[in-house]
């Protein structure tokens, strides 16, 4: 690789992490993309890496104490694998080292925004939110117990 490829790799590199903070995964395919060789996307990666600029661990999490106020345990797992490309592992410690915390009040939150917006039954409008509530990731025990409460008048 030509001293020229490797700096214009570099540069694109700091470029792509200006905007926004990016994983690993994530940083790689762009530079790709941009029709960088192999050799080239592991050298700025390395480059920006020695800098701090890139941290997957940081990352996720970031990502996790963000997204934990509006999605789901399950859901922020598959957005950290899927698209931003981190592994398992990495995500398993991150949320280790996040912490737990109840998704209840998330549902319950959601169930009441959800329910202003169906009309019909009482039982179809509780069915339907059940079925929202679970595409979203939610643990299908927590969102019957969410909407019990609903039910029986406790929080409408």
């Amino acid at each position: 690789m030509d001293r020229e490829t490797r700096l214009r790799a570099r540069k694109k590199a700091l470029a792509l992490l200006t905007d926004m903070d990016r994983t690993e995964a994530q940083l790689t395919e762009k530079l790709a993309r941009a029709g960088f060789d192999e050799e080239a996307v592991r050298d700025a990666v390395e480059y920006v890496r020695g800098y701090g600029y890139i941290n997957d661990a940081r990352y996720a999490d970031h990502y996790i104490e963000i997204m934990k106020e509006s999605r789901s345990r399950r859901r922020i797992v598959q957005d950290l694998t899927m698209k931003k490309g981190l592994s398992g592992h990495e995500v398993e410690e991150a949320l280790s080292r996040t912490g737990g915390w109840d998704e209840r009040p998330l549902i319950l939150r959601l169930a009441k925004k959800k329910l202003r917006t169906l009309h019909g039954d009482a039982e179809e409008r509780r069915r339907k939110t059940a079925a929202y509530l679970m595409r979203q990731g939610f643990a299908a025990p927590d969102v019957m117990r969410v909407l019990e409460m609903l039910s029986f008048g406790e929080e409408e």
